[in-house]
């Protein structure tokens, strides 16, 4: 999965764009343009992660990979940073138990699955403990459920509506959604012996999101673990329908814990911040760059609609505010513009930020703010 990191675009256009000040309108400045930037400020760090989890005879031998590999992906979850709001779920791949370890691992009742959310320094948890122990709690399920294993209709089970009880608020709409199957042999979902076709169960899942894109999976499953063996065709035809963003692993691979690395990294990116080359400075007798800028801050709300706040400066008001601040060096030879937001502002959304500011159409324009 690559999340869009940056949308820049620049604009150059003379004379006056309606949304600036006036402020060369007597002729005094020559030609006036504007210098646009379409930034995105943060990135979608919210991440509902599901694991369906074989509990058949099939697992024995493998539970101490396992718990191996859940405890990497722990801690690539624990200590990513920016830290990623997380509801994390296991269910069973059998067919004879359905039911979760929640209440057996510290998780407060009445929900089944681990909730770590976080908004700047304010964190929610609905466990005790660390997010490994709870993790290798929640999966350590045993391998005494009836088989065969269907994990693909364990996880449209446990994610269509309505949610089973204490799974309410598991699947948020504006967060990611990952589904990883653990499983020592391939899929047999349906009635015995005759497994349903593999496209519905992959149309029932892409139907959660408007957006299939923000839909993941990985199988972690037969392939490599005795000689001969053969990876399971049902699952590698279901993880395949959802191109780059599927993941096949072997059970038997030395870790597990990369099946997270991916998305771990891309919303772990640093996000760096605009940088403006020709800022025009609107007084010359007032020390520092007077800029002219109008900012409009984006931002994706849970409903999926779009909130549109415009940002004064801080020569104005209070945060959240806009200033820009001269480089220090580096790929910018200019001014970069920052934003001070609120105390209880929380970036864990995705948005972005349209700034223009009035810009130099001479460089050699004494009002030009090349250098700082």
């Amino acid at each position: 999965m690559t999340p869009a990191r940056f949308l820049t675009l620049v604009a150059l256009a003379a004379g006056c764009d309606g949304a600036l000040p006036g402020v060369c309108e007597d002729g005094s400045c020559g030609v006036q343009v504007s210098a646009r930037r379409i930034v995105q400020t943060s990135v979608n760090r919210r991440l509902d992660l599901l694991f369906v989890v074989d509990d058949t005879s099939a697992m024995t031998g493998h539970t101490g990979a396992v718990a191996t590999g859940m405890a990497e992906m722990a801690r690539s979850l624990r200590d990513a940073e920016p830290e990623i709001s997380l509801h994390i779920g296991v269910v069973r791949a059998g067919t004879c138990d359905a039911t979760t370890r929640g209440a057996a691992c510290g998780v407060a009742a009445p929900e089944q699955f681990l909730r770590s959310e976080w908004c700047n320094a304010v964190t929610n948890f609905n466990y005790g403990g660390g997010l490994d122990d709870a993790l290798a709690c929640l999966a350590d399920l045993g391998t005494t459920d009836c088989g065969p294993a269907q994990p693909l209709a364990a996880a449209v089970q446990a994610l269509v509506e309505p949610p089973r009880p204490g799974w309410e608020g598991f699947l948020r709409k504006d967060a990611y959604l990952f589904v990883v199957f653990i499983t020592a042999t391939d899929d047999a979902s349906g009635p015995p012996g005759a497994p349903l076709p593999v496209h519905p169960f992959v149309t029932a899942l892409k139907a959660l999101k408007p957006d299939s894109g923000q839909i993941l999976v990985a199988s972690v499953g037969p392939g490599n673990c005795a000689p001969g063996e053969v990876p399971g065709p049902r699952l590698i035809e279901f993880v395949n329908e959802f191109g780059a963003n599927g993941l096949v692993l072997g059970l038997c691979s030395d870790h597990l814990g990369v099946v997270v690395d991916r998305i771990v990294f891309s919303q772990s990116e640093g996000l760096a911040p605009p940088c403006f080359k020709y800022v025009r400075d609107t007084d010359l007798d007032t020390p520092g760059v007077q800029a002219r800028c109008t900012v409009e801050h984006a931002e994706l709300a849970p409903d999926h609609s779009i909130v549109r706040t415009p940002i004064p400066s801080c020569d104005e008001s209070a945060p959240p505010c806009w200033y820009l601040v001269p480089s220090t060096g580096g790929i910018c030879t200019g001014y970069l513009f920052s934003i001070v937001q609120t105390a209880d502002w929380c970036d864990a959304a995705p948005s972005n930020n349209t700034i223009e500011c009035l810009a130099c159409a001479d460089a050699n324009d004494p009002a030009c703010a090349l250098q700082p």
